[in-house]
């Protein structure tokens, strides 16, 4: 049996509250504290049968189903919605919103509806956002006193009339932007570099902002101070600098040591060898004489005059 396309869609839109079809959800806090001037987020995820397709996201004040021309603070289909009201979230799943600048007239119960390519859906139940004065910004700390050991744990806490996880806090020391966000400042190991006065604030406009909360960190009594620290690590570097240079130093000296003994031992070889040499050649040596007599003129020869003295020495 055919049924009629518009029966069709009366029945999708009546399916939700009567059959409560687990496909067909919204999920978004019931009520949600937003402190005046600040930005908040609130969270909010839905659901929806597979195979369909979501073409329009839509966020309205004050109606429960966000239907055709309610007034709306978003709508993907209008660019012109209200710039303070910015959409986190996407057309599968999230449907965060995102409120700036929060002001009292804020304050309302806000619907979620989406639109998919056969039907759709709003969160009937809706969120009730409360705008509360912010001016009991104040930092609290997880230490009675303000004074800290080197070494422990601080956590500081930025608490409001409204202390949700979902509120942009911004924390500032002696003045200047941290980059860490959230409601709590965590230290788990401080030092003297953490010394300082804290504030928080609800907006980086820094409009709501606490009282300054002193932090002072002393240095622990056992631990050696920084100067001394550094004069006992450049004494260490300095008496290893002088051992190595004494045994570099001792090392050379042996070289040269070893060098010159090696150099004698070479020459005395030397001169034994040339000693020896010239003792040989010494005894090769022969060593002769020859005397002659000299003859008177004129005498006769005879053997006596032919005689002739020799003496060789060997």
């Amino acid at each position: 049996m055919k049924m009629n396309p518009w029966t069709l869609s009366v029945l999708l839109l009546l399916a939700g509250p009567l059959g409560a079809d687990p496909d067909w959800h919204v999920e978004y806090p019931a009520s949600f504290c937003v402190v005046e001037g600040s930005t908040a987020t609130i969270p909010c995820s839905f659901t929806h049968p597979t195979g369909l397709r979501v073409e329009r996201v839509v966020w309205c004040p004050n109606h429960t189903i966000c239907h055709l021309t309610t007034p709306n603070v978003y709508d993907s289909s209008n660019v012109q919605a209200n710039s303070r009201f910015l959409y986190l979230g996407d057309r599968v799943s999230d449907c965060t919103l995102k409120i700036i600048k929060t002001v009292k007239r804020d304050a309302a119960r806000y619907h979620f509806r989406f639109v998919t390519n056969v039907e759709g859906w709003a969160g009937r139940k809706g969120v009730r956002v409360n705008v509360k004065s912010g001016d009991d910004v104040k930092v609290r700390s997880s230490v009675t006193d303000n004074v800290v050991k080197e070494g422990g744990q601080v956590t500081l806490t930025c608490t409001s009339a409204c202390s949700f996880h979902q509120l942009d806090v911004h924390w500032y020391r002696n003045g200047h932007d941290l980059s860490e966000t959230g409601p709590a400042l965590h230290f788990s190991s401080v030092t003297n570099d953490e010394t300082g006065n804290y504030t928080c604030s609800l907006d980086s406009s820094g409009q709501k902002t606490s009282a300054p909360w002193s932090l002072l960190v002393l240095e622990d009594e056992g631990k050696p101070e920084s100067g001394s620290g550094w004069l006992l690590a450049v004494t260490v570097v300095s008496v290893l600098l002088a051992v190595f240079l004494l045994l570099l130093a001792g090392l050379v000296f042996a070289k040269r040591r070893h060098a010159q003994k090696k150099t004698s031992e070479v020459i005395q070889k030397q001169e034994v060898d040339c000693k020896q040499e010239a003792e040989g050649a010494s005894e090769e040596v022969n060593y002769s004489t020859i005397h002659f007599k000299p003859s008177s003129s004129r005498s006769a020869p005879g053997p006596e005059h032919e005689t002739v003295y020799s003496e060789v020495v060997r």
